[in-house]
């Protein structure tokens, strides 16, 4: 094979490789188009129940982040740094408060405490997870999350000394949703 032809053949495989890229990006920007809307509709959506399910109020939550400095919370029992997504007024009753533990098994946990007035939690729903199914994902489970209702102060797991049963075989998993919730103990104590 001559020289020419090789030089010929190596620019047609790079012209083909380049058209493959430029129409891969183009469908990938498409789809993105296509789906940024209905993913940003259905975390709107998931974010408006939690709300409900940790303080259920009669009317709307106010946003009041930005009352809330929005610096890292950092959490006394584990001198972990949470940081703070929103805080949300629940009327009279209280405040729900979105963090993101950054201290999960698979990564961040993305959740809402709300907290009363008194200092009680009222709830927690966690929003996003990548937790390992069957185990840190039973952190969505009503039934374990319904041991923080009406618990106040300092929160963490049993095998450390506090009041929270961890989820069978994800300790690291429990201790993360106890990080945020003590974060959003925290926040809402300095709202007062």
């Amino acid at each position: 094979m001559s020289e020419a032809k090789k030089q010929a053949s190596m620019a047609s495989l790079v012209i083909v490789l380049a058209v493959i890229c430029l129409v891969s990006a183009a469908i990938l920007g498409l789809i993105n188009q296509v789906t940024v809307g209905p993913i940003q509709a259905n975390t709107e959506k998931t974010v408006q129940e939690s709300l409900r399910t940790v303080m259920p109020i009669d009317g709307d939550y106010e946003d009041v982040t930005d009352q809330y400095s929005g610096d890292p919370v950092t959490v006394d029992v584990t001198g972990v740094s949470v940081p703070v997504k929103a805080v949300y007024k629940a009327a009279d009753e209280g405040y729900v408060v979105e963090t993101m533990s950054p201290n999960g098994f698979g990564g961040a946990l993305d959740m809402m405490a709300g907290v009363d007035n008194e200092g009680n939690v009222t709830g927690i729903a966690i929003i996003s997870h990548a937790e390992t199914s069957g185990l840190g994902s039973k952190s969505t489970d009503p039934e374990w999350q319904a041991q923080f209702k009406g618990v106040n102060g300092t929160i963490g797991v049993t095998k450390d000394g506090y009041q929270i049963n961890a989820i069978t075989g994800s300790t690291i998993t429990s201790r993360a949703v106890c990080d945020g919730v003590n974060a959003a103990i925290a926040v809402v104590e300095t709202l007062g």
